[in-house]
């Protein structure tokens, strides 16, 4: 069941969804028309570990960063890095972030209930491998604000075989878009705050 939930979802995110505008500062920001997403205060501190079990049935910790601070996988512009949990240590990157694609709602989304967005990392394919996945790799990350969490829960979904990863997202403040409907400021909700925080002006 999970795994069709998420095919719906991802349908969704490509059919009803545009290409936003990633800010050409700050990778954990996006920008729509009259509206902004923005996952910097998401998590305490990046990169975030998540861990999950991968195809082959292993755990392991999935590393992900908005920003440039994996340190791990050998690449400072990785966004999703596999660690096989105990044992060895050998990484997969999993996601790039110079090759980021944000998809969600372009116009105002101040009145959408049970929003939803998505950010997609497809590895940067400078040297593609199809023996060992090396630069065909993508995760996709999955953001649902959902009234009745307070904390931003992150949950790894799951990989398909070897090169396709994705990961959940739920909070009622993640991120998106919002307007404080006392002081009309536009803006995104701030996770680490629970405040709209202006934030329309593309930098």
């Amino acid at each position: 069941m999970l795994s069709l939930f998420l095919f719906g979802l991802l349908l969704d995110s490509f059919t009803s969804a545009s290409l936003l505008l990633v800010d050409r500062n700050s990778s954990c920001r996006a920008y729509g028309n009259a509206s902004v997403y923005d996952i910097t205060n998401l998590v305490p501190q990046w990169p975030t570990g998540i861990v999950g079990t991968g195809f082959d049935g292993r755990v392991y910790i999935y590393w992900w960063s908005c920003v440039r601070s994996m340190r791990r996988c050998d690449s400072d512009d990785v966004a999703v890095c596999q660690q096989q949990r105990g044992g060895s240590m050998q990484e997969f990157n999993a996601g790039s972030l110079s090759s980021q694609l944000w998809f969600g709602q372009f116009n105002g989304v101040a009145s959408e209930s049970n929003l939803t967005w998505s950010i997609m990392y497809p590895n940067h394919q400078s040297d593609p491998s199809q023996i060992d996945g090396s630069g065909i790799r993508v995760t996709t990350i999955y953001l649902i604000v959902d009234p009745n969490v307070d904390k931003p829960q992150l949950t790894m979904n799951g990989e398909k075989p070897y090169t396709e990863y994705s990961i959940t997202v739920r909070g009622k403040c993640i991120g998106q878009h919002a307007v404080n409907h006392t002081s009309h400021i536009q803006g995104y909700c701030d996770p680490a705050t629970g405040q709209v925080m202006p934030g329309l002006n593309i930098n």
